[in-house]
């Protein structure tokens, strides 16, 4: 089968779309599919890819780190149609996955698309007056774009109902990205070693750590506020924050605020080859975030065999096992709670069985999973135009 992955993000970007593409190609390759991905320019890829076609870009108004493609659809569809298609899966509303919608309804097959990113979380970063009325235009824009598809795939069960109350008719399949679980079960030790003599800190400290990216939907305010409470009573905690974002002054200037310069440790983006040993670093996985469509960090971690301390979320069905692999928590208590718990000796899990919790989320798997969503959909042979009506067969 030739498949078109049509993605805003993609590697050497790190994050959660960009994460899920790479390993969907990955995985589809390895069943013997060809995958062409077309993406945005990036100035740090300065080598042609094979089977890469990265189109011109400009950073995105309201994220300065991602970018937006310059596409002129007449004459990519052109190009894209001697490749002979089969399918084409977008990983974004936006203009590259606007692209792919043009360019499969053009070519006459199906159109897949995976929704990623509740939007109505990200308000905050469009300066409009009225949250409710932008919350609204994103609910709306959200439906427009999943209607516009054959079919869409989310990661959970919430992000389903959510598309469905929003007024989603399309097929909706839920499938959760997979992970390299082999990527995370090894770590380099001595590496591991080198990274805690880097930042001051010692395995018998207790050490939580978040791995992200620093914005406002995440919730790291809270996060430093909270831990700030933990550091009275216990004077072995840590708190790493692995990532970057436009948050961090910010956040660099609460933790000045509390007197925890000598507690929290910002280490700022790494290599993704690297994030391994950063997981081997911590104790226990924190994030206090409630905007996740599936939490990846959340299943790099277990895999990584670390328990995780969560704000309770939807997302988490099927995944959290509440004493088992992490502990979900709804407020300040039970936070507190949770972190007396996963460090205290009522916590008998081993890293072998919290490994064993994710072991079903591998990158494999969901290759063939979304590939039984192609197939189905080539075999059913209906187009959806862009008012969302159907239009004729492949």
């Amino acid at each position: 089968m030739k498949i078109g992955i049509f993605t805003d993000t993609y590697y050497p970007e790190i994050n959660g779309v960009a994460n899920s593409t790479y390993e969907l190609k990955k995985g589809l390759e390895s069943m013997g599919h060809q995958v062409y991905i077309f993406t945005v320019s990036n100035p740090s890829v300065t080598k042609d890819e094979k089977n890469i076609f990265r189109i011109p870009s400009v950073p995105f108004v309201f994220l300065k780190e991602r970018r937006i493609g310059c596409t002129l659809a007449a004459i990519w569809k052109k190009k894209i149609k001697r490749l002979h298609l089969d399918v084409i899966h977008t990983q974004t509303e936006f203009s590259i996955g606007h692209l792919g919608r043009k360019t499969a309804l053009y070519l006459g097959i199906p159109h897949i698309h995976t929704y990623h990113t509740i939007y109505e979380e990200y308000i905050h970063y469009i300066k409009m007056a009225g949250n409710d009325r932008v919350k609204e235009m994103a609910r709306a824009f959200s439906r427009h774009c999943c209607n516009q598809a054959d079919a869409v795939i989310v990661p959970t069960k919430k992000v389903k109902a959510l598309l469905r109350n929003y007024g989603v008719h399309q097929e909706i399949h839920t499938i959760a990205t997979g992970i390299p679980l082999k990527k995370f079960h090894q770590y380099h030790k001595e590496h591991t070693k080198q990274l805690l003599q880097l930042y001051g800190l010692s395995e018998t400290q207790h050490i939580l750590l978040y791995v992200g990216r620093l914005s406002e939907e995440k919730n790291i305010d809270h996060l430093i506020y909270h831990f700030q409470e933990i550091v009275q009573e216990d004077e072995l905690a840590r708190l790493v924050i692995v990532g970057d974002g436009p948050e961090k002054e910010k956040l660099i200037d609460d933790v000045k605020t509390w007197q925890l310069e000598k507690q929290v440790i910002f280490t700022g983006a790494v290599d993704w080859e690297e994030i391994p040993d950063y997981y081997a670093m911590g104790d226990v996985f924190v994030s206090m975030s409630n905007s996740e469509t599936q939490g990846l960090t959340y299943f790099e971690a277990l895999a990584s065999g670390k328990p995780i301390l969560v704000q309770k979320d939807d997302c988490l069905q099927d995944l959290l096992l509440q004493k088992k692999n992490g502990y979900a928590f709804q407020n300040h208590e039970e936070f507190l709670k949770g972190y007396r718990f996963l460090f205290g000796t009522e916590f008998l899990s081993s890293p072998e069985e919290i490994k064993a919790s994710v072991s079903k989320y591998d990158e494999h798997t969901f290759a063939l999973r979304v590939w039984e969503v192609y197939d189905a959909m080539i075999r059913k042979g209906c187009i959806t135009d862009e008012k969302g009506s159907v239009v004729g067969t492949a």
